[in-house]
């Protein structure tokens, strides 16, 4: 099966931008079709496969289906990691950092992220008070085979224009491959923040077994 830019940009969850650029950098199988840029599915599967990406092509012309699965907020977490001492002096500079730290996701993918987070930062920030943000793209990421949420603590506040004005220390980014994901997520995530103990949790700067173990416990005493 072949595939077109606009194609392939919707399967990935990227922009078609981001699509010729790989392009220009050779880091995309593709082949020429007069003008046009196309790729052939077997090739791109196993471009996948090298880059640990998940893709499914065996739906790509019928409407995407919906997740039905949905993993726990601190599942979501030891999948992103927490990092800590994160560099910035404003919102675009302590995102760009975070992205630069977040393993999981593929060094291919995160200037095309970094462009879709401080592009919903510039329309409606996502500081949320307390000096907690909650940074996500629009669109979900489809080339993630699983949810992360990723905490990053930054090195000093910054301002991010969060609801209360106070200057924003902690981010928490959700990243999913499905809306729904990402509903349950921020949900979870919400109930968690609107617990003043674990607001003060954060403040210690817990590591990642510490921060996991207490989201365990909020989500067991509430079944969240």
């Amino acid at each position: 099966m072949e595939l077109s830019v606009f194609d392939l940009s919707k399967h990935l969850g990227v922009v078609p931008d981001t699509i010729e650029r790989w392009v220009r950098q050779g880091k995309l199988p593709v082949f020429k079709k007069g003008i046009n840029y196309r790729f052939d599915t077997k090739e791109l599967d196993k471009w996948a496969a090298k880059h640990n990406i998940s893709l499914n092509f065996s739906d790509i012309h019928t409407p995407q289906k919906e997740i039905e699965s949905v993993v726990p907020l601190s599942i979501a977490v030891r999948n992103g990691g927490v990092y800590c001492d994160i560099q910035g002096n404003d919102v675009n500079s302590v995102l760009k950092s975070s992205i630069e730290k977040i393993s999981n996701i593929s060094n291919d993918f995160k200037t095309d992220l970094l462009d879709r987070l401080m592009n919903r930062e510039q329309s409606l920030s996502t500081g949320i008070g307390n000096g907690i943000a909650i940074p996500h793209p629009r669109e979900q990421l489809s080339y993630l085979k699983s949810p992360l949420v990723s905490v990053c603590f930054l090195e000093h506040p910054v301002d991010y224009k969060a609801l209360d004005n106070r200057p924003v220390s902690v981010l928490f980014f959700i990243l999913c491959p499905a809306l729904k994901m990402h509903l349950h997520l921020l949900s979870s995530l919400s109930f968690c923040l609107r617990n003043h103990s674990f607001i003060d949790f954060l403040k210690l700067r817990p590591t990642a077994d510490q921060l996991i173990e207490k989201i365990e416990i909020i989500q067991k005493a509430n079944q969240i």
